[in-house]
């Protein structure tokens, strides 16, 4: 089967004899036809040994990987559901690596070669792994990316230092993929905008800072009603320490703006000095939506007991996706074509949207992260918490570099239970501690607007009362 190729996708075919060989650049660059081609010949006439074909979640090997690669080949693109085939007289196995726990899945494989889809958004953790297990003599690991901020793990310890590593990479861009139009092309570019337009359009390593919907502007709010639309959603953040919200939203598929936001709930507890329980939240929501006929809730999977009540009480609750990047660059694209209109009433979510940015100190460390209101408060270093079973101070945990992989006792949903341990570090110097002595003498040292669960809701230290009553594991 006969392809047309560009220069740059011959030249990475030829170049890619390195133990790491890399494919960098915009998107529908023509990068992965490229990356896929060389796998493909190094499965058929490469060394002997297995191979691995790793990316994000078992879905997307299936969606970027395995369906362009079997269309290259001619054969049928294996099931969904399998997670290891033979090709040319090899195995093949797919590994999914959401997370750090995926490292475990791929410990005493022995593989001569590899591919990589997605390399930035995996844990670098389980890269390292990956590394180990690349022991045949001669393998190879071929892997693309999009750019992401210039400290990126990938970029810093790789890319920058490719000598070290026996790394080749290319940096692709539009015009390397010999199959786009100009029409497309233009479609794609005026889809992004900002940082994405630097990382996606571009192809650079573009530092993400500053407003997060820097395109937002009065395009962007109505005052005067839109025709009815086709049907109503609701999207839900359920808060605890922070605000419980809601967004009304009208939705027109094949009119213009698609979205437009008419109204909006917002309940902040700790102002107010008492958590609203399921119930009352529900009778709110009802009330909110009134006689619209809404279609789905869309709730953050881990409000539990909230979805249940919103379903017992008969209202259509879907579990959204609350990854918080991608969720990111979905609404940046309708703000930045207009296709999503927000009605002036609507002041919280207004001033949310325009307040929102990007942090800096993530930034630095490689990571995409908005400014979170609360992450100044902390606890002190001595305080300690349930890890893996003993009582740990967290200032030890800041210093154990496997953090990573134990799980923590926290209160989630009216119970105590262990949760994988994601972070931990130090968010502070020279701040002012609070003391707060219980009446079973266990004692909390933390910033005065650290909240405590009391029997009126989360309530800052500051802001107790002596007959306040806490709540304390024992």
């Amino acid at each position: 089967m006969s392809f047309i190729t560009s220069p740059k996708q011959d030249q990475s075919f030829a170049e890619s004899t390195c133990r790491f060989n890399i494919w960098v650049g915009a998107v529908r660059s023509g990068k992965t036809f490229s990356s896929i081609r060389k796998f493909l010949h190094c499965i058929k006439h490469g060394v002997p040994g297995d191979a691995m074909i790793i990316g994000v979640n078992r879905g997307s090997i299936q969606r970027n990987v395995l369906s362009h690669m079997f269309k290259t080949i001619g054969f049928p693109v294996p099931s969904p559901m399998s997670n290891k085939i033979t090709l040319y007289g090899r195995d093949i196995y797919f590994v999914g690596a959401p997370d750090v726990s995926a490292v475990t899945t791929i410990q005493g494989s022995t593989l001569a070669y590899a591919y990589v889809d997605e390399i930035t958004c995996l844990p670098e953790a389980f890269w390292k792994m990956l590394e180990t297990r690349l022991s045949v003599s001669g393998a190879q690991l071929f892997g693309t990316c999009n750019p992401e901020g210039p400290a990126h793990w990938l970029k810093k310890e790789y890319l920058d230092r490719a000598h070290v590593h026996d790394l080749i990479s290319w940096q692709f861009n539009l015009d390397d993929n010999p199959v786009l139009d100009d029409k497309y092309k233009n479609a794609i570019k005026n889809s992004f905008h900002g940082m994405w337009y630097k990382r996606y359009i571009l192809g650079e390593w573009s530092l993400a800072t500053g407003a997060i919907y820097d395109t937002y502007d009065h395009y962007n709010e109505y005052e005067l009603p839109y025709p009815s639309p086709n049907y109503y959603i609701v999207g839900m953040d359920y808060g605890t320490t922070n605000a419980t919200a809601a967004v009304l939203c009208g939705i027109s598929p094949n009119k213009w703006p698609q979205i437009h936001v008419e109204s909006e709930y917002y309940y902040d507890s700790a102002k107010v000095g008492r958590a609203k329980t399921d119930a009352e939240l529900v009778k709110d929501i009802k009330d909110f939506i009134g006689y619209k006929s809404v279609s789905a809730i869309y709730l953050d999977p881990a409000a539990a007991s909230l979805k249940i009540a919103l379903r017992q009480a008969d209202l259509p609750v879907i579990d959204a996706k609350n990854d918080v990047v991608p969720g990111i660059k979905t609404v940046g694209k309708f703000i930045a074509g207009k296709n999503i209109v927000i009605h002036k009433s609507c002041t919280t979510l207004r001033e949310h949207i325009q307040s929102y940015a990007w942090c800096s100190k993530s930034a630095q460390r490689g990571e995409d992260k908005p400014v979170k209101k609360d992450d100044h408060v902390c606890v002190g270093g001595d305080t300690e918490i349930w890890v893996d079973g003993f009582l740990t101070k967290i200032k030890d945990i800041v210093k154990d570099k496997q953090s990573i992989f134990i799980k923590c006792k926290s209160f989630w949903n009216g119970k105590f239970n262990y949760f994988n341990f994601e972070s931990a570090c130090k968010t502070g110097k020279n701040k002012k501690i609070l003391k707060l002595t219980l009446e079973n003498g266990k004692i909390l040292r933390a910033t005065p607007d650290h909240k405590v669960w009391t029997k009126r809701g989360y309530i800052e230290i500051q802001n107790l009362l002596t007959d306040d009553e806490i709540l304390c594991y024992d």
